[in-house]
């Protein structure tokens, strides 16, 4: 094994399963306050960066957490992944636009679930789980037009917040020999 590498398949669940807890409680907090925007986009923009600078920036979050460091396959699954969601999101922008924000929302969150899939490579199984709860959720809260909004966006929290805190318990998986 090379200097310096895990022998772990998933050596930053934990950091995930933290970064999973605090995005919950914005996305609540940013439904809650959200109004007729139907989610508060300063809040929720403010708390994204600033959480992803400290759980992700600082070098002391990570090393705190993490086992070592991702495969650079991994890397590149979560790299696609995030481009892949910048790409959709824009276009769900573009295409149903500030008519319909409730849509807007639902069809950004569904984007959401399926950037999901791309995190199993680095995150293992407990994505795919994340990404069709969200999923289901998202679609759910297309369909019934008579639930409020704020229903779906706290449902998503709480399941990123539940999912989170099991990464934050779940034990890591050792890869076999090389």
């Amino acid at each position: 094994m090379e200097e310096g590498k895990s022998n772990r398949h998933y050596n930053n669940q934990r950091t995930v399963g933290v970064w999973l807890t605090y995005i919950g409680v914005i996305i609540i907090l940013s439904a809650y306050l959200g109004g007729d925007l139907f989610i508060q986009p300063v809040i929720m923009g403010f708390g994204y960066f600033f959480g992803y600078f400290l759980i992700f920036g600082l070098p002391y979050v990570n090393k705190k957490l993490s086992y070592g460091e991702n495969s650079k396959f991994q890397n590149r699954m979560d790299n696609f992944s995030i481009l892949f969601t910048i790409i959709l999101c824009t276009l769900v922008g573009l295409l149903i636009g500030f008519e319909d924000l409730r849509l807007l929302w639902l069809c950004i969150l569904i984007v959401i679930g399926i950037h999901f899939y791309g995190f199993y490579f680095s995150q293992g199984k407990i994505m795919l789980l994340l990404g069709t709860l969200t999923l289901v959720n998202s679609i759910l809260g297309i369909y019934l037009i008579s639930v409020p909004f704020l229903v779906f966006a706290v449902i998503d929290g709480m399941i990123k917040i539940t999912i989170g805190c099991k990464m934050l318990l779940l034990k890591q998986q050792l890869s076999s020999p090389q």
